[in-house]
C-alpha cells in the first residue's frame, strides 16, 4: 500500500492539496491513483474511478487556457502551461524550467502557486471545504477567475461542438433586435436596423451570433440615457461581413463612455474571436461604434446538373467558380435518380431536352422518390415552360440561353428559400 497517513476522508484543506500534488505526478499510474483518496472526497462514483479522477483533474487544468490565443510567456497563460506540461504532458520541472528561462527552483514557486490554484478551484467546484478558498495574494481574486474558467469551458466546448455551423445573417439581427425591443422601450432608447439588403451565409452559429449581438444591444442601451438612440448595419465584403452598433447619445456627448462599454463587450469578444472574426470598439464622430467582423461560409454546396450537353456544363461550371456551389455533372439522364440519391445534393439544375428519359419524366421521379422530393429543382431549358415546370414541382426555371449573374441569382435564391427562419 501507499504511506499510512493517507486517509479517505479530508477536512484539512493541506491535506487536499498534497493529495492533488501527489495525484497528477502519478496521473499516469492507475495503480496509485485507484487508492487515490480524492477519488471520495470528489465524488467519483460511476464507471471507471481512475479514468473519472483523470477526467475532472484535465478538466480542472484545461479551464485555466485562455480563450484565444496568447503567448505561452503571457501572465494569463502561464497558469494553465505550467500545470498542462508539468503533469499532462509529464515534463520534467528541468526542461519546463529551461522553456521558461527561469531556474529550477523559481519554477518550484511558480508551480506551488499554481496548484493552490488548481486547488481552490477544485475547492469552488465540488464546495468541498465550508471555510472556502484561502486568501492570499495569489487567491483574492480567485472567485472571478473561476467565474472566467467556467466561461472558459463553455466556450471552448461551444467551439469545439458547432466549429462547422453557419447561419444567415438578417434573420439572426432581426431575433436579436426583437429580444432587446423591450429593453429599449423601457429605457426610452431608439432601437432600429438599417435595410440591410439580401443577407448572407456566415461561419458562426447562429446562436453564437445572436447573443454576441445581443450582448453588444443590451450593453449599449444600458449605457446610454433616455433619449440615446442604437443603430444596427451589416455590410457585405468580399470574404466576410462587417456587422456595426451604433450609439448615439442625446446630447451627443459619448467620451467617457468607451471605457465603461469596453468590460461589457468583452465576452461578445471572445465569442467572434472562436469562431475567427473580431470585433472592435471605437468613438466616431460622436458616436460610439461596436464593428463585429465575421467570415462567411465557405462551406460546399453541392449542385447536380444534370444535362447531355457538356459544352453546357463546362459553361455552368465557369459561372459558379469562386462561389460556395461545387457543380456535379450527369450527362446521361438515365443514371440521375440514382446519382441524386447517393448525392443528396442541395440543389438540382435539371434540362429537359435530353436522349433517352427527358427532363420532365426524370422531374417526376425526383419528386416522387422519398429521398429525392423535398430537393429543391431549377428546370434549365430553350423551351418557354416555366408555368409547366413550377406545376410539375420544379422550385425555379431558367431559360436558356442564360447568364452567369443569372444562374448565380438563381442559386442563391434557392439556399436562401431553403434555410430555416
Amino acid at each position: 500500500g501507499h504511506e499510512t497517513g493517507r486517509i479517505q476522508d479530508m477536512v484539512d484543506r493541506d491535506e487536499f492539496e498534497g493529495e492533488l500534488r501527489r495525484a497528477l505526478n502519478h496521473f499516469y499510474d492507475p495503480g496509485y491513483l485507484q487508492d487515490s483518496p480524492l477519488i471520495e472526497c470528489l465524488g467519483i462514483h460511476e464507471g471507471d474511478p481512475v479514468e473519472g479522477l483523470r477526467v475532472v483533474l484535465r478538466r480542472a487544468i484545461e479551464a485555466f487556457r485562455p480563450v484565444t490565443d496568447v503567448p505561452e510567456t503571457a501572465k494569463e497563460y502561464r497558469v494553465y502551461s505550467l500545470l498542462h506540461n508539468r503533469y499532462i504532458r509529464q515534463k520534467t520541472q528541468e526542461t519546463e524550467a529551461a522553456r521558461l528561462s527561469i531556474t529550477v527552483r523559481h519554477l518550484r514557486r511558480e508551480q506551488s502557486a499554481a496548484l493552490r490554484l488548481l486547488a481552490d478551484h477544485l475547492d469552488m467546484q465540488f464546495d468541498l471545504f465550508p471555510s472556502g478558498p484561502r486568501q492570499s495574494e495569489e487567491t483574492h481574486d480567485l472567485r472571478i477567475r473561476q467565474g472566467s474558467a467556467e466561461l472558459n469551458r463553455e466556450m471552448l466546448w461551444l467551439a469545439d461542438s458547432q466549429r462547422h455551423e453557419t447561419c444567415q445573417v438578417g434573420p439572426v439581427l432581426q431575433e436579436a433586435i426583437e429580444l432587446a425591443q423591450s429593453l429599449a422601450a423601457e429605457r426610452q432608447i431608439s432601437l432600429r436596423a438599417e435595410d440591410n439588403g439580401p443577407s448572407v451565409e456566415v461561419a458562426i452559429p447562429g446562436t453564437v451570433l445572436r447573443q454576441v449581438v445581443l450582448n453588444l444591444l443590451t450593453a449599449a442601451i444600458q449605457h446610454l440615457e433616455q433619449g440615446g438612440a442604437v443603430q444596427v448595419a451589416a455590410k457585405q465584403c468580399e470574404a466576410r461581413v462587417a456587422l456595426s452598433v451604433i450609439a448615439t447619445a442625446r446630447d451627443h456627448r459619448i467620451w467617457g463612455r468607451v471605457e465603461r462599454l469596453e468590460a461589457a463587450v468583452l465576452v461578445s469578444r471572445q465569442l467572434v474571436e472562436l469562431f475567427g472574426g473580431r470585433l472592435a470598439l471605437c468613438e466616431m464622430d460622436e458616436r460610439l461604434v461596436v464593428q463585429v467582423i465575421v467570415p462567411k461560409s465557405q462551406r460546399q454546396l453541392t449542385v447536380l446538373a444534370v444535362e447531355d450537353n457538356a459544352e453546357t456544363l463546362r459553361l455552368w461550371s465557369r459561372f459558379v467558380r469562386g462561389t460556395p456551389f461545387n457543380l456535379v455533372k450527369e450527362t446521361e439522364p438515365a443514371n440521375a435518380l440514382a446519382k441524386a440519391i447517393e448525392l443528396r445534393p442541395q440543389m438540382i439544375v435539371l434540362d429537359v431536352m435530353m436522349p433517352g428519359t427527358d427532363g420532365w419524366t426524370l422531374l417526376q421521379q425526383l419528386r416522387d422518390e422519398p429521398l429525392t422530393s423535398r430537393i429543391p429543382i431549377i428546370v434549365c431549358t430553350v423551351l418557354p415552360q416555366r408555368d409547366l415546370a413550377l406545376s410539375l414541382g420544379a422550385s425555379d426555371f431558367i431559360q436558356k440561353p442564360t447568364t452567369g449573374q443569372e444562374f448565380r441569382s438563381v442559386l442563391e435564391r434557392q439556399i436562401a428559400a431553403a434555410m430555416p427562419r
